[in-house]
């Protein structure tokens, strides 16, 4: 059970074990959708789905979800944490044309659009090499089975 108050949103353990059991779902070609009051039912739009499943996942893999607003102007620190990389990364990736920056001042700032898009670049790359990664194993596997 969830409890609410205007700052924060309490997970109960019922609704963490469930978010870890969901978690170990194929969500992929799922859809997520509202049942109204009514019983009629509205399929979520894609971009709030990917919100919600991947506050599902976050919860399932640590227990806790931090969300909030984020501005328009990153600084550098606050790109490379969403990228989940260091600061020099970041810098290098300027460097190499991979992301866009622009100054204030002498200090770099990023467009949270840029940010979230390189971020979802990045996550796309890994689900890839991953599925390639197993079609290679699968692949492996078959060449190496005993047969019976």
């Amino acid at each position: 059970m969830a409890t609410a108050t205007p700052e924060r949103i309490i997970i109960g353990k019922e609704a963490l074990m469930e978010a870890r059991e969901a978690g170990k779902q194929d969500l992929q070609n799922s859809a997520l959708t509202l049942r109204l009051v009514d019983g009629t039912e509205q399929i979520l739009p894609a971009h709030l789905q990917e919100v919600l499943l991947d506050t599902l996942k976050a919860l399932a893999d640590s227990g806790e979800v931090f969300i909030g607003k984020m501005p328009e102007e990153l600084t550098s620190t606050v790109a490379a944490d969403v990228l989940g990389v260091s600061r020099p990364t970041l810098m290098k990736w300027v460097q190499e044309g991979t992301i866009e920056s622009y100054k204030v001042g002498s200090h770099a700032r990023f467009r949270r659009e840029d940010v979230l898009a390189l971020k979802t670049q990045r996550a796309r790359a890994r689900r890839n090499a991953f599925a390639e990664l197993r079609a290679i194993d699968t692949e492996f596997d078959e060449l190496f089975e005993e047969e019976s």
